[in-house]
C-alpha cells in the first residue's frame, strides 16, 4: 500500500541505489574522522571540535573539515 521510501520522496529510486549513496556518505565521514584523529597540523582544542562536530553533525562537519583543515594536511 505505502512505499516505504515515499516518505523521503524517494518513491521511484530503486533500495539499492539509496543504500549504495549512504554506504559512500558513511566512509567518506569515517575517512574524514580518521583524519582528523590523525591530523597533526591541527591542534588539540580544534582537533577535539572537530572530532564532536563530526560525531554528532555526521556529514555538514566532515564536507567542512574536507574543504578546510584536510586539504591543508595533503
Amino acid at each position: 500500500m505505502f512505499n516505504k521510501f515515499a516518505f523521503f520522496g524517494l518513491s521511484g529510486v530503486p533500495e539499492i541505489a539509496v543504500i549504495i549513496v549512504l554506504l559512500a556518505i558513511f566512509v567518506f565521514e569515517i575517512a574524514m574522522l580518521i583524519s582528523a584523529i590523525t591530523n597533526k597540523n591541527i591542534t588539540g582544542n580544534t582537533r577535539a571540535l572537530w572530532i564532536v562536530g563530526m560525531i554528532l553533525i555526521h556529514p555538514f562537519v566532515a564536507i567542512g573539515y574536507y574543504f578546510t583543515d584536510y586539504k591543508k594536511a595533503s
